[in-house]
């Protein structure tokens, strides 16, 4: 996901606003992970539900740039669920340890520990069954080089 045409469209629909919020007790502030992250303002006990993702289900055989211009999360390698406009999910950063997981549904975030007042929200990209074209980019090799995968 490119941050440029997203962050542009919801500068310009959101009033400044960086995102909508989806996840209630969290905001967006500067991240020691990376760049800006999703930090809780609330706790969190392990196995409690965040939020509901949403969005439009795409082939992404068929349309294979939403992997790169829009927001997404995996329903399957070859299906995708996609926001055009950023969310709170949108700004958890990728971690080999997270504290939020996704159901099997793809669509419900759950505590995988819990989470405390100010504890970044973070997510391991790659346990979603994420496309090969996903795996295959910059961006992957990136995140794999960084946290060691």
């Amino acid at each position: 996901m490119t941050d440029h045409g997203i962050d542009v469209l919801a500068t310009a629909l959101l009033g400044g606003a960086p995102c909508i919020e989806t996840i209630s007790g969290t905001e967006v502030a500067r991240s020691p992970v990376h760049g800006r992250g999703l930090l809780a303002r609330r706790a969190w006990a392990a196995e409690d539900v965040l939020g509901t993702l949403d969005g439009q289900i795409v082939d992404v055989t068929r349309y294979p740039g939403v992997i790169e211009a829009l927001e997404w999360n995996a329903l399957s390698a070859e299906q995708l669920l996609v926001r055009p406009i950023r969310t709170s999910y949108g700004f958890m950063n990728h971690s080999t340890r997270p504290n939020v997981s996704i159901d099997d549904d793809g669509r419900v975030l759950r505590a995988c520990q819990d989470i405390a007042p100010g504890d970044e929200l973070t997510i391991d990209y790659f346990a979603q069954p994420v496309p090969a074209a996903y795996l295959a980019s910059a961006e992957a090799a990136v995140l794999r080089a960084s946290t060691g995968q």
